[in-house]
């Protein structure tokens, strides 16, 4: 224990270093948490600040082991267990964060937060059957919450029964439900009914849903335990109109940097490693099952998406002028190319098996791999544009991607993503290989062989079983990378056909050949 002295100066102390956090001067609070930690090692809040501050920087694994020894001098405390098990769960360690999401289910048997944390974690790590139990667990115990219903609407929507169904209609109309639970349960909605065929309903649904993620970009679907130890979302817009400009004026910068002078004078100044293998592209666009198929195979290791590489670019980039020497000039990409790499091993990377970095926002970062990384490969995950797009409208991402929520607005992000790769293919020619899924579906194996060997990799007959895999996944699609490869994906968006014209509009050269044929006629007559 304190003296009472000390421990006057330790709150006040405290006090002002959690100021200096929440007012985003993380260096000076990093300094009075580490003056408190060693000072009074055995009080665990100063240990657990800076646990979020690692976790903010990205360095995850040395989060972990802080927390790991908080969780272990302190088990009786909840919050520790759980910040515990969510690092773990955010490195896809779940053989660490099941057991202890268990341990709070069984201290808390009737807490349906608990049950749901336990049973999302265990669809993540592939165990669907006993996640559906659960959520059906908490369907029967808390029936007019409409968590279990949406968590296993995730797991299988096919689960959902018309009785499920008629609540979930009763619940979107109740007055306290809160704009996050009533976009869920529009989403689940627009599933289930897309499943039964009934389109025009599906539509309503998606519609209505993304029509309150407008209203409320702000909104995070993040477990509250979670929030209070992971860092926070800074990084959302006000309005969809706001994130178009924003994308927009980005990739005109990116252009107006990487140019071909720039290219030739920085190049061959990176790392000559080609540990990582780059997924970048579209959401929705088949970029998880990439992932899958690649990390099947044993020498490769997937670890997500990861922010590693542009945090690298940025914290690296000189401040003033008198920075830039030849010397800087030279070294740097090389040691933007170390840095990220030290990045990865903080998000569970080993430093010896190739990785994939499945960040899709990478595909207007090509020229900083080129620079880094001149060896490191960079597939583009593609689908057919309408596909794609839609299959946007139709997900509720738990945060940012707040063009997906308007038709227009994705369509117009698909024409900048397509237009920033076609630059990558002018000025860096064969530098990116473009993996189509529907080609992917109609002929795995080939097509699965073909990607195998465009990685450097020796084949294995385990990425044609990707499916089996015990790999956690943590996006939309962790379901359907459970499965054999399946065709029902292509062409999910002509029943949609005649609400999606927002959609083609915005799409201009990459709408339908049909529907731009029809318009330009009748522009005609």
């Amino acid at each position: 224990m304190l003296k009472p002295h000390s421990q006057e100066v330790f709150t006040a102390t405290f006090v002002e270093a959690k100021r200096l956090h929440l007012a985003g001067e993380f260096k000076r609070a990093r300094t009075l948490y580490q003056d408190l930690a060693s000072r009074h090692p055995e009080e665990p809040a100063p240990q657990l600040m800076l646990a979020e501050l690692e976790m903010r920087d990205g360095r995850y694994v040395t989060a972990r082991s802080r927390l790991t020894a908080i969780a272990k001098r302190h088990p009786e405390v909840k919050e520790f267990r759980l910040a515990l098990a969510g690092i773990s769960e955010e490195l896809a360690d779940m053989d660490t964060a099941i057991p202890l999401y268990r341990l709070d289910v069984e201290a808390s048997p009737n807490d349906p937060v608990a049950l749901s944390r336990l049973a999302t974690v265990l669809r993540f790590a592939g165990q669907m059957d006993e996640a559906k139990d659960i959520f059906r667990r908490i369907i029967v115990g808390w029936p007019d919450s409409s968590g279990g219903y949406v968590g296993l609407a995730a797991v299988d929507i096919t689960a959902l029964t018309a009785t499920d169904v008629a609540k979930l209609e009763q619940l979107v109309h109740a007055p306290l439900m809160s704009p996050q639970e009533r976009t869920q349960i529009l989403f689940a909605l627009g599933e289930y009914r897309d499943k039964q065929k009934q389109y025009d309903e599906a539509f309503r649904a998606f519609d209505e849903g993304n029509r309150l993620r407008r209203e409320n970009l702000g909104m995070q679907f993040i477990d509250p335990v979670a929030q209070s130890v992971m860092p926070k979302n800074t990084e959302s817009h006000a309005t969809v109109q706001e994130a178009e400009a924003h994308l927009a004026n980005y990739i005109a910068g990116i252009r107006a940097m990487f140019t071909p002078l720039y290219l030739s004078h920085f190049g061959g100044s990176g790392l000559q490693s080609n540990a990582p293998i780059f997924i970048v592209g579209m959401p929705r666009s088949g970029s998880t099952l990439l992932e899958q198929i690649l990390s099947s195979h044993p020498s490769v290791t997937g670890l997500g998406e990861t922010k590693a590489l542009g945090a690298s670019f940025k914290q690296l980039m000189p401040t003033s002028r008198a920075q830039m020497t030849e010397e800087f000039k030279r070294s740097f990409y090389r040691r933007v190319g170390e840095t990220y790499l030290e990045a990865l091993k903080e998000r569970g990377w080993d430093g010896e098996h190739r990785v994939i970095d499945k960040m899709l926002g990478n595909y207007s970062n090509i020229g900083v791999i080129q620079l880094a990384f001149p060896n490191a490969v960079i597939l583009n995950s593609m689908r057919d544009p309408v596909d794609t797009c839609f299959s946007c409208f139709r997900q509720s991402f738990k945060d940012r991607n707040e063009t997906t929520y308007d038709l227009g607005a994705v369509g117009r992000q698909y024409v900048l993503y397509r237009s920033i790769i076609a630059y990558w293919d002018e000025v860096l020619p064969g530098r990116v290989i473009h993996v189509q899924h529907e080609a992917l579906l109609a002929d795995p194996e080939t097509e699965v062989r073909k990607l195998v060997a465009a990685c450097g990799l020796e084949w294995d007959d385990a990425c044609l079983r990707f499916y089996e895999s015990n790999r956690p996944v943590r996006t939309a699609s962790s379901s359907q990378v459970r499965q054999p490869l399946f065709k029902s994906s292509v062409a999910r968006w002509k029943p949609y056909e005649k609400h999606l014209v927002p959609l083609f509009e915005a799409l201009g050269p990459y709408a339908p050949e049909n529907w731009r044929q029809n318009t330009q006629a009748n522009g005609q007559g």
